[in-house]
């Protein structure tokens, strides 16, 4: 906040100022103002608490939530249970590739939509699970 801003921060930063597309507002103290609104999540989405293991529910087991979109193309994977263990790699310590099919589980998954669903965020996402999941 602008509060802190010293003489001596003001010399140290003024020399690289530079007029254009790195311009950033000077910001107060944020203090004045109002906080963001508290929305609980677990009130809205009881099932997916459930999954999460956040509540408890009986016909709820613990699981994750696997999504992937490629171009148009939405898949849903709504998982139980425990995931597999990540085959050995020859990939460098740390990438992503390491822990490939990390997500994929053991036993069958609850549900796999893999058509018919057009998932634009996470509002929709969250949304559509929380509807199967109470199927169940």
């Amino acid at each position: 906040p602008r509060s802190n801003l010293t003489q001596q921060l003001r010399k140290k930063y003024k020399s690289n100022e530079r007029r254009g597309f790195c311009d950033a507002p000077k910001v107060e103290d944020h203090t004045s103002y109002p906080g963001p609104l508290t929305v609980d999540l677990q009130k809205l989405f009881p099932k997916i608490a459930a999954l999460a293991g956040l509540r408890k529910d009986k016909r709820v087991p613990k699981g994750w939530i696997s999504f992937s979109k490629h171009g148009d193309q939405c898949g849903l994977v709504i998982c139980k249970g425990n995931a597999r263990e990540p085959s050995k790699s020859k990939a460098p310590k740390g990438l992503a590739f390491e822990g490939e099919n990390q997500h994929e589980s053991v036993e069958e998954p609850l549900f796999r939509v893999s058509s018919g669903i057009d998932i634009s965020g996470l509002h929709d996402l969250f949304c559509v699970v929380e509807g199967l999941l109470r199927t169940l």
